[in-house]
């Protein structure tokens, strides 16, 4: 070694030595958003990810997460045009040119069966936060499940309604919306409305495509249920409540988790949401206003106080995986995607825990299935003030399902 480069060393281990112990600010933890941002299912992702974006904030700014040195979480957002081939498609970029610790989104069942052999062959976990099924190894999801989650608490609060407020449910036209979640909880509700005496006298699929669904209703009209259920997208329960409100269809039972979404009176219209929200119509809903949840109650008043912030299901539920993320982060043996997922299979959040949102009795935890173990959803009436309440099951209900109106 030459004296100069001898010079430099100890020159600069004296400068190491007499400096200030400054300590190194940790490696962000980058975690994969895919969200539709964009076409037939943005209202998910531009009403939930500032809800995301949001709750991240506040725990960065609360120190990030502890596990990891106060390590920072860094959103890789990447639009997937509400296609199932480009969550794909943003999902393999996210894994191998972005390097993220694992992947999260909106993602409801079509993209999440898009992106499972992705995350599969990757091995980099996923956490979906509609999705109703998941097949994937490496994917859980926060949506209810399409037999326990929907059909279940569907034909039970129906069979509650005869049972205990004389409503005479004793035929359904079964109305879905006509994609493989509708297909899906179609054929499980059926078999438990059959357990309640409920008998379906016949089914109704509606087209995704459609602008116009007074065929449909017509259709229904013609058959004179008493009930008319299953799962409708949010754009076709406006759709058929419209064509409803044309034809003057009043006295079946409309039950589906297409009325449910917070914004739906908004998206409806005031004038049709006025003639029918309140008449013989309930929802089936993962997260409700409506619920007695002091957790939730809280987190609705924060988003209400924070401009830029839009209340709507969307934002509640994607609040919730955030929070998720979080618990998740923060069991990890390591902020890389095998621990990841390992910390995913042993998440839970105890009841009444402060970052709990959604009705969990018994606490959130993934189950076999990577599906929430407590995953039953919740059924709401309209109120004339455009609010919601829960009137089933009774220990979340804050008031009674209103007689039915013939």
């Amino acid at each position: 070694m030459s004296s100069i480069t001898r010079r430099t060393v100890v020159a600069a281990a004296t400068a190491t030595l007499a400096a200030p112990l400054v300590r190194a600010q940790p490696r962000p933890i980058r975690i994969g958003m895919i969200q539709p941002m964009s076409g037939a299912l943005s209202n998910y992702g531009q009403q939930g990810q500032p809800a995301l974006d949001h709750v991240v904030k506040q725990i960065n700014a609360g120190g990030g997460i502890a596990k990891f040195g106060g390590a920072p979480i860094e959103l890789v957002l990447a639009d997937d045009a509400s296609q199932p081939a480009r969550s794909a498609t943003e999902a393999r970029r996210l894994i191998t040119q972005e390097r993220v610790a694992m992947l999260m989104g909106t993602m409801t069942t079509p993209q999440s069966l898009a992106i499972g052999p992705v995350i599969d062959e990757l091995k980099v976990p996923a956490v979906s936060i509609w999705a109703g099924t998941v097949r994937a190894s490496h994917l859980y999801s926060l949506g209810l499940a399409f037999d326990r989650g929907y059909a279940q608490p569907i034909a039970d609060f129906a069979g509650w309604l005869n049972r205990e407020r004389g409503y005479g449910l004793k035929t359904a036209v079964m109305a879905f919306s006509n994609y493989e979640a509708g297909q899906q909880v179609n054929g499980f509700l059926k078999t438990r409305l059959k357990a309640h005496g409920i008998e379906a006298i016949d089914e109704v699929p509606l087209d995704t495509r459609a602008q116009d669904l007074t065929p449909a209703m017509v259709r229904i009209r013609s058959r004179k249920p008493d009930l008319v259920a299953g799962l409708i997208l949010p754009r076709d329960g406006v759709l058929l409540q419209q064509a409803r409100h044309s034809l003057a269809v009043h006295e079946p039972v409309f039950l589906s988790p297409g009325y449910g979404d917070i914004s739906f009176w908004h998206d409806l219209g005031q004038a049709i949401g006025d003639a029918v929200l309140t008449r013989n119509l309930f929802a089936l809903v993962g997260v409700s206003t409506g619920a007695r949840l002091p957790a939730l109650r809280r987190l609705v008043e924060e988003i209400q106080r924070q401009p830029g912030l839009h209340l709507s299901t969307a934002a509640l539920q994607t609040a919730q995986a955030g929070r998720v993320l979080q618990a998740v982060l923060e069991t990890a043996e390591a902020p890389e995607p095998a621990a990841v997922h390992a910390a995913l299979a042993r998440f839970q959040l105890p009841a009444g825990d402060p970052n709990l949102y959604l009705a969990c009795p018994d606490g959130m935890r993934f189950g076999p299935d990577r599906m929430l173990t407590d995953s039953y959803g919740l059924l709401v009436q309209w109120r004339a003030d455009k609010g919601q309440e829960v009137v089933y099951p009774a220990q979340f209900a804050a008031g009674e399902p209103r007689p039915r109106s013939r």
